[in-house]
């Protein structure tokens, strides 16, 4: 028995290892960036409770989703155009998303603004190992590669997490 368990550790270890590789795929386009509550918030987080899905199974408004062993509850997500810049704003709230487009934004200069949403933009470094967000220059931690999510090193945002999607 004990050498059975050690066998499939040894087997989760080393696909958990192939699986961590943090220089990303050639010519990726990011398209959705999530802002998240942590893995450690999320599970107890009253808003979403019971309402995790897998990743790849989430539907539009859902608010919680799982990757791995991880579990997030998504505070805000960020629709990206092919040039790395705002397309649609969601936040979201207890009773579900309130999503702004970006005409919509750009008519309520302050609420835009209080959301640090005016000069938008994503996109990939050319070592492949970072994503510049705006100003912020954020390593990565972890990509899931069948989900095509991309995890970011913990920031000074104690309690949040931010994933980007890409194809």
């Amino acid at each position: 028995m004990n050498k059975i368990l050690l066998l499939i550790l040894i087997l989760f270890l080393n696909q958990s290892c192939k699986d961590n590789k943090t220089e990303l795929p050639n010519s990726i386009k990011i398209i959705t960036k999530f802002k998240v509550l942590d893995e450690k918030i999320s599970p107890n987080n009253m808003n979403c409770s019971e309402k995790s899905v897998p990743f790849l199974k989430m539907k539009e408004n859902d608010c919680s989703f799982s990757i791995g062993i991880y579990e997030f509850d998504i505070e805000k997500k960020y629709l990206i155009d092919e040039n790395g810049n705002l397309k649609e704003f969601w936040k979201y709230l207890s009773e579900g998303p309130l999503t702004y487009s970006l005409s919509q934004l750009n008519s309520d200069k302050k609420y835009k603004k209080y959301e640090n949403l005016e000069k938008f933009n994503v996109r990939v470094s050319k070592s492949g190992t970072e994503i510049i967000d705006t100003n912020d220059t954020l390593r990565i931690e972890q990509i899931f590669k069948s989900e095509k999510l991309i995890l970011m090193k913990k920031s000074e945002n104690i309690g949040r997490r931010i994933l980007y999607e890409y194809e």
